[in-house]
C-alpha cells in the first residue's frame, strides 16, 4: 500500500521541482516516483490553448506595458526638460523665438555644465521684406573668447543691415563651443522648418573631440549609422534615463582614466572632453572622424539642398605659426610633429619661407591632439560643396592675405584657432563678400552703402570690458591642460592681478555664476553715468546693444548718455533703430522732441502727439507739443494743450512758462493790426 505524501515532502517537491526530476525527487526524499508524479501534475495549472494564448500575450505586454508606463509617467514630470532648439517667447516679446539654452543637454551627458548657445532672437513671423540667415558652428563661430557682440555673425548682420535699409535682416547664430558635425545635422530640419533664406556654416576643428566626436568623452560610438540612430531616440525620455544614468557611471571612472572631470574644479571644458589624447595621424580613429566628418556634412547639404535652401561654408583656419602642437609623436610613415614644427622655424629662419609655410601645416596636421582640424577638411569642405553647388567662403585665403608670408599666427588669433578682434572683422568681411559677389539678398548692391570694415571696428559696440574678460579666458585656458602638463592645477586666476574695474569685472564673471558679461556690461555703464562719465557709460550700452540687438532697454539707456552728452545726432539715430523693433514712450517722445530742437517742427508735431498717447501724463511731451503748435501758428491747438497740462499739474514749470509764452503770442499784434 502506497503512503501518502507528507506536507514535508510536498514543501521539498514544490521547492526543487524546477531544478530536479522526479526521479531525483524520490531519491531525495525516499518516495515513488509516481506519486511525486501525480503530485506535481496535480499543482500544476492547466489551461486551454486559447487561455495559453491569452496568457502569453500578457507576460509579453506586460514588459512593454511597464515601459510605456514609465515614458509617460517622465513626460508627465518633464524629465529632460524641453529639448527643442527654438523657443516662443513671452510678454512684450511674444513675437520672437529665442534659442533654447538648454538644447546642449541633447549631446551632453557626462558634463553637469553644459555650453549654451547665444541670444538671437529672430521673428516668429517672418516679414514679407524679411532676409533670414541661420549660421551654424562651433566655439569659433559662437565668437569664443569674446561675448556675442564679437560674432561674425553679429559684424555680417549689421554690414547687411546698413547695405539693404528696406530690407529686415535676420542673422540667427546657433552655434556653441565643443559640439561639431553631429549637433549641426541635427539642428538642420529645425532650422529649415524656420524659412531661412540662407545657411552659413563655419566648422569642423571639433570634429573629434566635440560631442559625439570619435575620440570625445561624450562619445555613443564610433559608427556614424550607430550614433544618427540613437540621436534619433533622444526623443524617448527612457533613452534619456538609460544615457544620463550610464553617463554616471562613466563619470565616477573618466578621472582615473582620462585625467580630468566634472568634479576637477580647474579642468576647462576643452580638457574635460578629451577621450582619446593621442589620434595619430591616418590612424584608424582618425580617418572615423574624417568620415563622420564627411558623412554628416552631406546629410546636411543634402536636406538644404532638397528644401530650396543655399549653403555658404567657411574654410578652416589654424594659428599654425605660433601654436606648436601639442602632442609630438613619431609615426611609422612620419616624423614627430614636433620635429616637423622645429624644421618650418628654421627654414623661416632662413628665408626659406614657401618651405616653412608648408612645414607649419604638416606639423599642424601630424599633432595626434586633435584640436585644429587637418588640412584634407578643407578639402573635403571644397569638394562636398561642388558636389552640392553650395559656396565655399575663403576665410583660410583672407587670413593668409593678411599674415606675413601667409603663415596664420598671433597677430589674428587668440590661441590655437580662435580669431582675435581682427581676426573676427576678417571673418565677416570674407562672409559679406562672398554673398555679395554670388549675389545674395539682391542681384544689386549699392555700392555707397557698402561700407569699409574698418569703419565698422571704429564704431563698434565693444570695450575695455570685453578685451579683459577675453584675455583672462584665454589665459585660464593656457592654464590648463593641454597647454600645460595635466598634473599640474590651473593658476591662472590666482595669479592674476586685476588693475583696472573692467579687470575686477572680468574675474568676477569668472568666479561668480551669478554673473555675466551682459551684467558686467549694465554695471560699468550704471557705474560711470552714476559718476556722469557719460561716453563711458554710452560705450558700455553700446556693447550691450550690439550683444542683445533685440533689448530695448540698452537702445534707451544708450540714448539717454548721448542725450545728457547733448550728441543729438547720435542719440536720434539710436531712437529710430530702437523704434523699429518696438515703439515706447521714451523713443516717440524723443525722436519728436528732437526733431523739434533741430527745427524740424512739421515733423515733429504728428511724432508727438503719438507720443502724448502713448503717455497721456508726460508733462515734457505736452510742452514741446505746446511750443511746436504756437511756432506753426496753431493757437487754439497750443490752448488746448495747455489746459491739458493745468489739469495734470498746474504749478510745474512747463505749464507755467507755455502759459506764459501763450499769453505772449496773443498780446503780440499781429500783421492786420499793424497795416491798420
Amino acid at each position: 500500500m502506497k503512503k501518502a505524501l507528507t506536507e514535508k515532502q510536498k514543501h521539498f517537491i514544490k521547492t526543487h521541482a524546477r531544478r530536479q526530476s522526479p526521479e531525483q525527487l524520490a531519491r531525495a526524499i525516499k518516495a515513488d516516483t509516481q506519486d511525486i508524479a501525480d503530485y506535481l501534475e496535480s499543482i500544476t495549472l492547466k489551461m486551454s490553448p486559447r487561455k495559453l494564448r491569452i496568457f502569453s500575450m500578457i507576460a509579453l505586454s506586460l514588459p512593454v506595458f511597464m515601459i510605456l508606463l514609465l515614458e509617460l509617467a517622465l513626460r508627465l514630470f518633464q524629465y529632460g526638460g524641453d529639448l527643442r532648439l527654438f523657443l516662443p517667447m513671452k510678454g512684450d516679446m511674444s513675437g520672437y523665438f529665442q534659442i533654447n539654452h538648454e538644447v546642449a543637454r541633447r549631446y551632453f551627458f557626462m558634463q553637469e555644465t553644459v555650453p549654451t548657445p547665444g541670444r538671437d532672437l529672430f521673428l516668429k513671423k517672418k516679414p514679407e521684406n524679411g532676409y533670414r540667415i541661420f549660421v551654424m558652428g562651433g566655439s569659433t563661430t559662437a565668437g569664443y573668447p569674446y561675448g556675442n557682440n564679437l560674432m561674425f555673425s553679429r559684424i555680417l548682420q549689421k554690414r547687411l543691415s546698413d547695405a539693404f535699409p528696406d530690407r529686415v535682416i535676420e542673422v540667427v547664430n546657433v552655434a556653441m563651443s565643443a559640439i561639431n558635425s553631429y549637433t549641426l545635422m541635427d539642428f538642420t530640419d529645425e532650422i529649415i522648418r524656420q524659412d531661412p533664406d540662407l545657411i552659413l556654416i563655419y566648422a569642423g576643428h571639433n570634429e573629434y573631440y566635440g560631442a559625439m566626436g570619435v575620440g570625445s568623452m561624450e562619445s555613443l560610438g564610433r559608427h556614424p549609422g550607430v550614433v544618427r540612430f540613437t540621436m534619433k531616440l533622444r526623443k524617448f525620455r527612457i533613452f534619456l534615463l538609460i544615457r544620463n544614468v550610464a553617463g554616471c557611471f562613466r563619470q565616477s571612472f573618466s578621472h582615473a582614466v582620462h585625467g580630468a572631470s566634472e568634479t576637477d574644479p580647474t579642468a576647462t571644458l576643452m580638457a574635460r572632453i578629451v577621450g582619446r589624447k593621442s589620434i595619430p595621424f591616418e590612424s584608424n580613429l582618425y580617418n572615423q572622424g574624417l568620415i563622420q566628418f564627411r558623412g554628416n556634412l552631406e546629410l546636411i547639404f543634402s536636406k538644404c539642398q532638397k528644401a530650396g535652401v543655399p549653403v555658404m561654408i567657411g574654410e578652416l583656419v589654424s594659428n599654425i605659426h605660433d601654436q606648436m602642437p601639442f602632442v609630438s609623436e613619431a609615426t611609422e610613415n612620419y616624423p614627430p610633429a614636433g620635429d616637423v614644427f622645429n624644421q618650418a622655424r628654421r627654414c623661416e629662419s632662413a628665408g626659406d619661407f614657401d618651405k616653412a609655410y608648408h612645414l607649419y601645416t604638416q606639423a599642424k596636421d601630424l599633432d595626434a591632439l586633435r584640436f585644429r582640424a587637418p588640412e584634407i577638411m578643407n578639402h573635403i569642405i571644397h569638394n562636398l560643396a561642388e558636389q552640392y553647388r553650395a559656396v565655399v567662403v575663403p576665410v583660410k585665403r583672407t587670413f593668409e592675405t593678411v599674415s606675413d608670408h601667409g603663415m596664420i599666427g598671433n597677430s589674428l588669433m587668440t590661441d590655437h584657432l580662435h580669431p582675435n578682434i581682427d581676426g573676427y572683422f576678417l571673418m565677416a568681411d570674407a562672409f559679406f563678400e562672398s554673398m555679395r559677389s554670388h549675389s545674395y539678398v539682391s542681384a544689386q548692391w549699392d555700392s555707397a552703402r557698402v561700407f569699409s570694415m574698418e569703419l565698422y571696428k571704429k564704431t563698434w559696440g565693444i570695450t575695455a570690458l570685453d578685451s579683459a574678460n577675453a584675455d583672462l579666458s584665454i589665459a585660464y585656458l593656457k592654464g590648463g591642460w593641454p597647454f600645460q602638463p595635466e598634473s599640474q592645477p590651473n593658476h591662472a586666476l590666482t595669479n592674476y592681478t586685476p588693475k583696472t574695474l573692467p579687470e575686477s569685472l572680468s574675474v568676477k564673471i569668472m568666479t561668480d555664476p551669478d554673473l555675466n558679461l551682459e551684467k558686467a556690461h549694465l554695471q560699468l555703464g550704471q557705474y560711470y553715468m552714476a559718476r556722469k562719465q557719460y561716453q563711458k557709460a554710452f560705450r558700455e550700452y553700446n556693447a550691450l546693444m550690439t550683444i542683445v540687438p533685440q533689448e530695448m532697454e540698452f537702445y534707451e539707456k544708450a540714448a539717454e548718455m548721448c542725450l545728457k552728452s547733448q550728441d543729438w545726432k547720435k542719440a536720434f539715430s539710436i531712437l529710430e533703430q530702437s523704434v523699429q523693433l518696438r515703439e515706447t514712450p521714451f523713443n516717440t517722445k524723443w525722436i519728436g522732441q528732437i526733431q523739434y530742437m533741430q527745427g524740424h517742427v512739421e515733423e515733429a508735431i504728428p511724432i508727438l502727439e503719438r507720443a502724448h498717447t502713448l503717455a497721456p501724463g508726460d508733462i515734457q511731451v505736452l510742452f514741446n507739443l505746446g511750443r511746436a503748435y504756437l511756432n506753426q501758428k496753431q493757437n487754439k491747438q497750443a490752448v488746448l494743450i495747455y489746459q491739458r497740462m493745468r489739469t495734470i499739474n498746474p504749478r510745474h514749470q512747463y505749464t507755467v512758462v507755455l502759459g506764459r509764452m501763450i499769453r505772449t503770442t496773443e498780446a503780440r499784434p499781429s500783421a492786420a493790426d499793424n497795416e491798420s
